[in-house]
């Protein structure tokens, strides 16, 4: 596929993704708006989950770009691709914590909205895992890294035990560093890996 007629069908994921980026950006520009007139119980494992939110969709954007080298899509294909995108922007969407009355809990927030969140998260993990062979390739050498995401985001959907929120969520930044070190430093390197 030409790189203009890729951009242009892939603009539609990017959009989405984007949106996902400007609702988590946006949502931290209102708070720091209106951090004087509210009260914010905070909780660094929010925190660092909306930080890993943002992230990841860094990363799908960043990742996005290798599956150009996977030839020619058809429509079931492209409607494959958007799912992705469409799956973390919801997970975002819950993330946004909500305010009343001038009052924000972010540890009873996250556990409101954490089910919804990580069956979200669950179901993108899936799609990523079987992205590469929806274009007909192999699995990616990232599955190790993706499993561990969604059995993290498994775990995390069942438990509402504080203490495994407190280990798994900083350990998915962990292992977001170790992917983006051992295959996204490059752009495209995981494609070059599978279609090479």
């Amino acid at each position: 596929m030409a790189p203009a007629t890729w951009n242009f069908v892939v603009s539609l994921a990017a959009v989405i993704n984007g949106l996902g980026i400007v609702r988590l950006v946006g949502g931290f520009g209102d708070f720091l708006k209106r951090r004087n007139g509210l009260e914010v119980t905070h909780y660094w494992v929010y925190s660092l989950m909306a930080i890993f939110q943002l992230l990841a969709h860094i990363l799908l954007w960043w990742s996005i770009v290798g599956l150009q080298s996977a030839g020619n899509i058809n429509f079931l294909t492209y409607l494959y691709l958007l799912i992705g995108p469409t799956l973390l922007f919801l997970a975002t969407t819950m993330l946004l914590p909500t305010v009343t009355d001038n009052k924000v809990d972010l540890h009873s927030e996250y556990f409101e909205f954490r089910r919804t969140y990580y069956v979200s998260l669950l179901m993108f993990w899936v799609w990523a895992l079987l992205l590469w062979p929806a274009f007909g390739y192999p699995i990616s050498p990232t599955w190790p890294f993706i499993g561990a995401w969604l059995v993290i985001s498994a775990v995390l959907t069942i438990s509402e035990n504080r203490h495994a929120h407190a280990v798994l969520v900083p350990a998915n930044l962990l292992i977001f560093v170790a992917i983006v070190g051992m295959f996204g430093m490059q752009l495209g390197g995981v494609a070059r890996q599978i279609t090479g």
